[in-house]
């Protein structure tokens, strides 16, 4: 099966609340995400979907990463995983997709709509409610627990 690598970022606001898009292809609620381009890391990648598809700038939340001179850190995902997906244009296959936590300071989105149907901003504890793949609620709330607390 051919595999495509993606990047995603659940992100919170000061509030603690949660930055969900309505996704055009599937009809759901995600958090914003998509294919890493060519010569961009899974980080750049995540950090550029939230800002194409919500117009939000965030940051992400990891533990300090190995630093030397002569090489270069990516911050490391909370969570890589892989899943099935149905595509009309490509056919079957499945997204690898490496997960990051991460914080913004602006609340104000810009829904990018050619992208998405809409951005909004959820109580992590309501995800469950809405129109969401089975797996969000726990990445969600997991990725909740981890959040640093306000001091």
């Amino acid at each position: 099966m051919i595999r495509h690598f993606t990047s995603s970022a659940i992100v919170f606001n000061t509030s603690g609340q949660v930055l969900l898009v309505h996704h055009n292809k599937i009809g759901l609620w995600l958090y914003p995400g998509g294919h890493v381009d060519p010569n961009e890391d899974p980080a750049e990648a995540a950090l550029r979907e939230v800002v194409e598809e919500t117009g939000v700038e965030a940051e992400i939340l990891a533990p300090e990463p190995f630093r030397h001179p002569s090489v270069r850190s990516i911050p490391p995902p909370f969570a890589i995983i892989e899943m099935d997906i149905e595509d009309r244009k490509i056919g079957p296959h499945r997204h690898i997709d490496f997960v990051y936590i991460c914080r913004t300071h602006n609340d104000t989105l810009n829904a990018q709509l050619e992208e998405v149907r809409n951005a909004a901003w959820f109580v992590a504890a309501e995800v469950a409610k809405l129109a969401v793949p089975k797996e969000l609620p726990s990445l969600i709330a997991e990725a909740a627990r981890r959040m640093p607390q306000p001091v």
